[in-house]
């Protein structure tokens, strides 16, 4: 990344026809688990918005049925969760709040583009569809403008200004042309080494860590997706989360794993070059950011690069 570069704006010099699976992308795990929580639940330390500022361009935002506090199912403006537990002891976190931050700061800076994954998880059980219906009617449909919702990943171009869609729920067959990229299954806790060039979507999501030594194995499978992702075609998306975690064990609670991976993120970085995708962190914050700069680098290449010839 040049000195002086914006990164709130890091979208801004990059030509329209590059597309955005062939770009590198800095992104975190569960974005809105930055406030005060238990330690195995928080996942964040920048708001939201200072994350978009710093350059933070996919959010991974996961919803629950809003309840009351004797966990009585209450209402549709869904509550935002991370697995079972709330991303805030003190007060609700409301999808609502975090999809205006989200539009605030695409109106403020139209050249910019903003992939939102969004999954549901909490304490209660969903009928057929019955998200996506919530989302469609109270989020979604009304707004369809400020959104990209076709079945693909556009060039930066189409995406300019609007939110990207990476929909990891459920919805019916006849919606799934207007109803975003659909990521909704992958093999759980996947290593990525079952990756097909040519696919629409790759994965590295090796999550659940036994035990701290498994940190190391963790970064093995991290730098083999942005190897992979150098290599194989720009058309497809690459995701690769650098997070995982044990609940049961303290030293794999998020802030732990983020500082233990980082030297392996780093060294990733440096012994790869090219595309490395979507990378997915906690608390990409620490050392000022530095890791979100260096994947913006990446980029550098891309101004007068055509969508079809990235690698």
């Amino acid at each position: 990344m040049s000195a002086g570069q914006n990164l709130a704006e890091w979208m801004s010099g990059l030509d329209d026809p590059v597309a955005i699976s062939a770009l590198s992308i800095p992104g975190t795990h569960n974005s809105a688990a930055h406030h005060i929580s238990f330690p195995s639940v928080r996942c964040q330390r920048a708001s939201i918005k200072r994350q978009l500022d710093n350059g933070i361009r996919f959010l991974d935002i996961r919803v629950s049925k809003p309840y009351s506090s004797f966990c009585i199912p209450t209402g549709n403006d869904l509550r935002v969760v991370h697995g079972a537990f709330p991303v805030a002891l003190t007060h609700r976190v409301r999808l609502s709040r975090v999809l205006t931050v989200v539009f605030e700061f695409l109106a403020a800076h139209p050249r910019e583009t903003i992939i939102i994954s969004l999954k549901n998880e909490g304490p209660f059980s969903w009928a057929t569809n019955e998200l996506s219906t919530i989302l469609w009617d109270g989020y979604i449909g009304p707004a369809k403008h400020k959104w990209f919702l076709e079945p693909r990943m556009p060039k930066l171009g189409e995406a300019r200004g609007r939110a990207i869609l990476f929909r990891r729920f459920g919805c019916a067959h006849d919606k799934r042309h207007t109803f975003g990229f659909p990521a909704t299954a992958w093999r759980y806790n996947t290593t990525g080494d079952d990756t097909v060039n040519g696919q629409l979507l790759a994965i590295q999501d090796f999550c659940e860590l036994p035990s701290p030594t498994a940190i190391r194995e963790k970064t093995v499978y991290i730098q083999s997706h942005m190897i992979r992702a150098a290599e194989m075609s720009s058309t497809t998306l690459f995701v690769n989360f650098t997070t995982g975690a044990n609940f049961w064990h303290p030293y794999c609670w998020p802030k732990d794993v983020a500082r233990a991976i980082r030297s392996g993120i780093n060294d990733a970085l440096t012994k790869t070059k090219g595309r490395c995708g979507i990378l997915i962190m906690d608390f990409p914050d620490n050392d000022n950011w530095v890791i979100v700069q260096t994947i913006i680098a990446r980029n550098k290449n891309m101004k007068s690069a055509n969508a079809s010839d990235i690698k």
